[in-house]
């Protein structure tokens, strides 16, 4: 909340208060020099003319408070109480492909890199998302769409059932229910196409970058391509090849890598060379927590790519200033008419 015309609310209550001041002291200059009236005395011995005495004095006293609650209101509604918010309309045209390495070895930062973007997409207005999946083969869990309910209810489900360490199943170490099971491996079914082959990066990558369409439109086109690059298989393309094909597109390529677990430096040096070659940007983190930052830092690099003019709006709430001041003009009039 924020206060627009804070200066006219000050002048306002500083002119209230003079008013106040100049009455209190003409008050004080009557009662200095009262009126006196002959054969009066007897006046405060009569029920009726206490009564209406006291009357008075409390319905000066609530023409008093009504007035003071009726200035302040006044006032605060003339300094335009409002919220303000920052809104950037050209991301409406913005598509943004999760291409995810769904292997043994990612599934920590796969559910929170999907847990983000169910919490992200609330703030979403026109935006489309997809989501890709990959082990030796692809699957399109749902592909580029802005219906917020169904991308939010497959990335909450997405990032339910991929929280599955299959490592520590397969060797005991860890169990899980046959709930839990089933809908892990329902969500990878159509990932494992290819037998004896895993994490073949570079054809994930390839048919990630098949999901954009309207190439004909001037859209804002990034892939959130998440790997540690262990390739075990056999690849239709290298790892250049399908960063080519997608730099071609004018796809930004985003590339979190969280270590590999066993490839050597070379697994590291080959995607950031690919990626930063491409005018992409790699993150390395093996903390999964690092994921909401990384998803902040594509969200402000695209403002800038795109020319984006961050936008203040503002929202008046003068319903409780303009109810208060209403009332309490009809407040005064009420008690003035019942004080004659």
């Amino acid at each position: 909340m924020v206060m627009i015309f804070w200066w006219v609310t000050a002048l306002l209550l500083l002119m209230g208060l003079a008013v106040w001041a100049i009455t209190f002291w003409n008050r004080r200059a009557m009662r200095r020099s009262p009126v006196v009236v002959a054969n009066s005395s007897y006046l405060d011995r009569l029920p009726s003319f206490v009564r209406a005495q006291r009357t008075a004095r409390v319905l000066r006293a609530a023409q008093v408070g009504i007035a003071v609650i009726g200035v302040v209101a006044a006032a605060v509604l003339s300094g335009r109480i409002a919220t303000e918010r920052i809104e950037t309309p050209d991301f409406a045209t913005r598509d943004i492909v999760l291409c995810l390495d769904v292997s043994g070895s990612m599934y920590e930062y796969d559910t929170e890199i999907l847990e983000t973007f169910s919490e992200m997409v609330d703030g979403f207005e026109g935006e489309r998302v997809a989501l890709s999946i990959f082990n030796s083969t692809s699957r399109t869990v749902f592909p580029l769409t802005n219906d917020y309910e169904l991308i939010q209810r497959e990335l909450q489900e997405g990032a339910e059932a991929i929280d599955f360490d299959e490592f520590g199943y397969r060797l005991g170490s860890r169990s899980y229910d046959e709930d839990k099971v089933r809908r892990y491996v329902d969500f990878v079914d159509g990932t494992r196409g290819i037998p004896d082959e895993a994490s073949v990066v570079p054809d994930g990558l390839a048919s990630c970058g098949q999901l954009f369409d309207q190439a004909e439109q001037d859209r804002s086109r990034s892939i959130i391509f998440a790997t540690d690059n262990e390739v075990n298989g056999d690849p239709i393309f290298t790892l250049q090849e399908a960063v080519d094909g997608v730099t071609a597109r004018d796809i930004d390529l985003y590339t979190f890598f969280p270590g590999a677990y066993e490839c050597g430096p070379e697994c590291l040096e080959e995607l950031q060379t690919t990626t930063e070659d491409n005018d992409g940007e790699l993150y390395q983190s093996s903390d999964p927590d690092a994921i909401p930052s990384i998803i902040n830092d594509i969200q402000r690099t695209q403002a800038v790519a795109m020319g984006s003019t961050p936008t203040v709006v503002r929202t008046d709430h003068p319903t409780v200033g303009f109810v208060l001041t209403l009332l309490s003009l009809v407040g005064i009039l009420v008690l003035g008419w019942r004080s004659r």
